[in-house]
C-alpha cells in the first residue's frame, strides 16, 4: 500500500536529504514537504481502517487499526505543528549565534528520524520492532536534548539515556517473556512476536508469565511516558530541550509510548481478568497524577512547570485506561489527544517567552500581555484548556475519566489496612467515594498551581529592556489552530475522529 509506504519513506528520505542540505528555507520546505506526506498518508489509512476495518501490509511487517491510527493522527497533527513552529524558532536562534548554521541540518535530521521511530514504532505487527523502534526515539531524542550543548543541556540528556535504557531495558525483558510465552504455543520462531498471531491464541498463553511480561513492559515504557516514581529524567529534559522537541516530547513521544502499554494490554486482558492490568494502570495513574498535583505548586521554572504538567495529564489518561469500560477508555484516549495539542501549544508560548525573556524562572517573567500579546494568549489557552476548563476539550475528556471512576471505581485494587482490620475493594462505594475525591483534590491542587503562575506571567508590567512589540508568523499559525481544536473538540467532534475514538475505544474494551 502506498500510503503505508509513505509513512516510513517520508521521513527517512527527509532526513537523509537534510544531512546535505544547508540553506535554512530548503530545510524548513523539505521539513514541512515531508510532514504533509505524513499527514496526507495517515488520513488515507484511517479511511481504510474505519471503511475496511484492521489490516496488514508489507509482507505482514505491519498492522494497522483503529489504535494505531488514532496515534499517528496525534503523530501527524502535532509534528506538522511543530514543523510550522520551527519555521520562525529555528531560524531566530541561528540569527542570535545559538547555534551555528551548519548545525541546522544535523537538528533537522535528528527530527526527522525521531519522527520515523515513532511511525515505525506505532504501525509495527511485531512488538520486539516496536521495541527497537521506540530504542531508536531514545537515541534521537538524546542528541535533540542536548542540542544546545550547555552543560545543563548535556546532563539533561546524559539523565534522559541514561533513565530511559533503564527503562527500556526492562520492556525488552518483558517483550522475551511474551516470546517465551508464545513460542509453547505458536512453534513459529519468526512470527511469534507478531499482534497478528497472538491476538488468537493470546487465551491460550501462559497467564503467569503474560502478568510478569505486562509488570516489565509497563514499567519500561511508563518511564518513557513519565509516570510516578520513573519520572525524574523528565523535567531536566523539558527544561534544556529546544522549544518544537519539547512539543514532540510531551505531545507525541509519551502518547507513543502510551500505545505499546495499551497494545500488550489487548494481548494480556486476553488471558488475565483486565482488573490485573487496569488495577495496575490506574495505581500508577493515581501516583502520576497525585505527585505531579503537589509539585506544580512549589515550582519558579515554567518548563518545569509544564513538565510535571504533563506528568499530571499522563496520570489521568492512565486512571482512565485503569477504570476500564467504554466511557473511562474513550475518556483516557481523548485525554491524550486534547493533551497533546494544549501541551504542544503550552511549550511554543515557553519557547517564544525564553527568546524575549532570555529566562525561564516565573518569578522573571512578568507583562507578556503587553510585551507578547499573541503568546499571553497562547499561554492563557494552553494554561486553561491543561486545567481542564470549559469550554475546552480537556475539560469533557476528564469529566469522563472522573465520571467512570465514580461509577465504576477501580476493579483489582483491593485495599486493606495495616493488620487486616479494614478491608474493601476501591470498586465498593467508599472505594469509589474516597477515589473520586482524591482525583478531585489533586485536580483542584494543579489547577491552583498552574492558573497562579501563569496569570502572575501574563499580567504586569515587562521588565526594563523587553521589547513591547509581537510580529506576526507562520510560527503563529499552528497556535491558532490547536486553540481552534481544542475549543471545537469541546462541543462538537468530527465524525471521522469519534468514529476513530469510537472503534479504538471499542478495541480496547471488547475482549
Amino acid at each position: 500500500m502506498i500510503a503505508v509506504a509513505a509513512l516510513v519513506v517520508a521521513p527517512l528520505f527527509a532526513g537523509g536529504l537534510s544531512l546535505v542540505v544547508h540553506r535554512s528555507a530548503l530545510l524548513h520546505a523539505i521539513n514541512l514537504m515531508s510532514m504533509g506526506t505524513l499527514v496526507a498518508a495517515e488520513i488515507t489509512i484511517t479511511r481504510t481502517v474505519l471503511r475496511d476495518g484492521p489490516f496488514t501490509a508489507l509482507d505482514q511487517l505491519v498492522y494497522l487499526d483503529a489504535l494505531s491510527s488514532f496515534i499517528l493522527f496525534i503523530i501527524g497533527a502535532v509534528g506538522l505543528a511543530c514543523s510550522f513552529y520551527m519555521c520562525s524558532y529555528m531560524d531566530e536562534q541561528v540569527a542570535r549565534g545559538v547555534i551555528a548554521p551548519t548545525r541546522l541540518n544535523l537538528f533537522f535530521f535528528l527530527f526527522h528520524m525521531f519522527l520515523l521511530a515513532m511511525v515505525v514504532a506505532t504501525i509495527a505487527n511485531s512488538v520486539g520492532m516496536q521495541w527497537v523502534a521506540i530504542e531508536a526515539t531514545t537515541l534521537a531524542t538524546t542528541f535533540l536534548i542536548a542540542f544546545w550543548r550547555r552543560r545543563e543541556s548535556l546532563e539533561a540528556g546524559w539523565k534522559y539515556l541514561i533513565l530511559c535504557s533503564v527503562g527500556i531495558s526492562l520492556a525488552l525483558f518483558g517483550v522475551v517473556l511474551t516470546y517465551y510465552s508464545s513460542l509453547h504455543v505458536l512453534g513459529d520462531v519468526s512470527q511469534a512476536l507478531n499482534v497478528t498471531q497472538l491476538l488468537p491464541v493470546a487465551d491460550r498463553l501462559n497467564p503467569h508469565v503474560l502478568k510478569l511480561s505486562f509488570i516489565f513492559i509497563l514499567v519500561g515504557y511508563g518511564t518513557k511516558v513519565g509516570l510516578v516514581p520513573m519520572h525524574s529524567w523528565l523535567p531536566d529534559a523539558y527544561t534544556e530541550a529546544p522549544a518544537p522537541v519539547v512539543a514532540m516530547l510531551a505531545g507525541v513521544l509519551e502518547v507513543v509510548a502510551v500505545y505499546a502499554i495499551l497494545r500488550m494490554r489487548t494481548i494480556v486482558d486476553h488471558a488475565v481478568p483486565s482488573d490485573f492490568t487496569g488495577g495496575l494502570l490506574a495505581l500508577l495513574g493515581f501516583a502520576s497524577f497525585m505527585t505531579a498535583a503537589l509539585f506544580i505548586l512549589i515550582q519558579h521554572n515554567y518548563k518545569r512547570l509544564f513538565a510535571y504538567s504533563s506528568i499530571e495529564h499522563m496520570g489521568i489518561a492512565m486512571i482512565g485506561f485503569g477504570v476500564g469500560g467504554p466511557l473511562g477508555t474513550f475518556g483516557g484516549l481523548f485525554h491524550l489527544l486534547n493533551h497533546a495539542f494544549a501541551k504542544s501549544m503550552a511549550f511554543f508560548a515557553a519557547g517564544n517567552i525564553h527568546r524575549r525573556y532570555h529566562t525561564m524562572e516565573i518569578g522573571h517573567v512578568q507583562g507578556l500581555a503587553a510585551a507578547q500579546p499573541w503568546t499571553a494568549m497562547a499561554l492563557m489557552i494552553s494554561g486553561l484548556a491543561l486545567s481542564a476548563l470549559p469550554p475546552f476539550a480537556s475539560f469533557a475528556s476528564e469529566v469522563h475519566v472522573v465520571t467512570a471512576l465514580a461509577s465504576q471505581g477501580v476493579p483489582g485494587m483491593p485495599f486493606t489496612s495495616t493488620g487486616g482490620m479494614v478491608s474493601f475493594a476501591l470498586s465498593d462505594q467508599f472505594g469509589r467515594i474516597a477515589l473520586t475525591a482524591v482525583f478531585l483534590i489533586s485536580a483542584v491542587l494543579a489547577f491552583g498551581g498552574l492558573m497562579y503562575r501563569m496569570t502572575g506571567m501574563v499580567w504586569g508590567t515587562p521588565p526594563e529592556g523587553v521589547l513591547r512589540e509581537e510580529t506576526w508568523t507562520l510560527g503563529h499559525l499552528p497556535v491558532i489552530l490547536l486553540a481552534g481544536a481544542l475549543v471545537v473538540f469541546g462541543f462538537f467532534l468530527p465524525p471521522p475522529i469519534q468514529q476513530l475514538l469510537e472503534q479504538t475505544t471499542m478495541l480496547l474494551v471488547i475482549q
